[in-house]
């Protein structure tokens, strides 16, 4: 662990609030499980019909 501490550390890519890890996936776009921690999207009925209508006029 010593060793560790002597090391240059390289800079972050974002100090925000995005800020990761180089090494790590974005979303779920990496493998193995899916991480099923997001929200649900919430669409009402109405909008669901609109969308479906939309799509099926394509």
């Amino acid at each position: 662990m010593e060793q560790d501490r002597d090391m240059p550390k390289e800079p972050p890519i974002s100090d925000g609030q995005s800020g990761r890890p180089r090494d790590e996936t974005i979303a779920q776009t990496g493998r193995g499980l899916p991480n099923d921690t997001g929200r649900p999207v919430e669409v009402d009925e109405a909008e669901a019909e609109r969308i479906e209508k939309k799509i099926r006029e394509l």
